[in-house]
Order: C-alpha cells, then structure tokens, then sequence
C-alpha cells in the first residue's frame, strides 16, 4: 500500500531514485513560451531542480512536497534563504530573490487555485492506480480553465511494478481529456542498460502536452 508514511520513509532512508540531480530535458525541450510572471504549479515536486529552471525563466513557481526532509534538503542544497509562513496545516517556505515557492504538506491539503500551468514529471507516476483520478482531478481543480501542462509518464512492463507506476496511453487520455497529446517518448531499456537489469522487457518514458486553444 502507497500511503504518505512510504514516501516519508523513502526520504528517510534516502531511497530516492526518482530523484534527478540536472535539469529534465524533456522540460528544457517541450516547455512551452509563457508570458513572464505566469504561476506554474509544480505537485510532488521532491528536491528537483527543475523548478529552478522555471523560476530562472521568470514564472512564479509552487512546488508542493509532502517530505519535510526533501523540502530542507532543496533549500540547503541551492543555499537558499527563504521565509516560512504556516497557513492551516501547510508550511509555505518563500524564497527571497527567487519566484519560487514550496508548499511543505499533503497535496490533497492544497487548495490555491488558478494557476496558469504544470508541470508533472514524477508526480502522477508515483500515486497508485485507486486514487490516480482524484490526484488528476485535484490538480486540475488547481488550474485556470486555459492552462498548460507538461506530463512526463512512464509506460512499463516485465520488471519492477512501481512506483513509477506504468500508466497505459488510452488512459492518460482517459485522465486527462482529449486535449493532451503525446509529443515525444523513449524505451529507455535502449538507452539505459540498469532498466535492462532490473527485469525490464520495455520501459517507455512519454512526455504529454496540453497547450490551450487560442481564442
């Protein structure tokens, strides 16, 4: 059973291969050109420094992290200063000269809205099937009705079950509604012989777009 305890203990016992210490390259080739200033929304966000990406390209970024152990280790690894604010059961650490901030909680606890964009790389990938339509609706409850986001999923078969969970295309599309669109994927069983190790048969990383209609 996937529950907030597993990935607090994940972190605790630093069994965080999902981890990713550069920038994603899907996210540097396939974000899309926002307007400065627009809020980017970034779930289960770890201690990735892809939200230093976005930041550094002027978006407003929120991450949100249940661990408090991965918020601490993101502000300290990046020698951060920043401001804590506790609003209800969450802790908001603002970072002063950055438009970055992260939400220290339970992401189902995160109620702000409109936001402009996401962007999900292992967020989605990590919760289980049972409840991977509420974690959807939740975070699409987050969104303005003409926001972008950027999905990075993983579809699997013949090693380990997960997390990363293999999620299937036709369900993405089921998830997410027929406006998101397969841009770009990779068997990383190819490229990357640990996955070949692990009892893979195929690994397929994707990434997904939604980009509004223009009106």
């Amino acid at each position: 059973m996937i529950t907030n305890e597993f990935w607090l203990d994940r972190w605790l016992n630093g069994r965080i291969g999902f981890h990713q210490e550069g920038v994603n390259a899907w996210l540097v080739e396939y974000w899309p050109s926002l307007p400065k200033g627009s809020h980017v929304l970034v779930p289960l966000c770890g201690k990735s420094n892809d939200m230093i990406w976005l930041a550094e390209q002027g978006y407003q970024v929120t991450g949100v992290e249940l661990s408090p152990l991965a918020v601490v280790q993101f502000l300290g690894d990046n020698d951060l200063a920043y401001e804590t604010q506790q609003v209800g059961d969450l802790k908001i650490h603002t970072v002063v000269g950055l438009p970055l901030r992260i939400v220290e909680g339970d992401y189902f606890l995160f109620n702000e809205e409109g936001f402009d964009a996401c962007y999900d790389r292992a967020a989605m990938i990590a919760i289980p099937e049972e409840i991977r339509a509420d974690y959807v609706a939740h975070t699409k409850a987050r969104l303005s009705p003409n926001a972008t986001l950027l999905l990075v999923s993983t579809r699997h078969g013949g090693g380990e079950e997960g997390p990363p969970f293999s999620v299937e295309d036709d369900s993405v599309v089921s998830l997410w509604g027929d406006a998101i669109q397969k841009v770009a994927s990779e068997d990383l069983v190819q490229a990357n012989p640990q996955y070949k190790e692990r009892g893979y048969a195929f690994f397929e990383e994707s990434v997904w777009h939604i980009v509004p209609q223009q009106s």
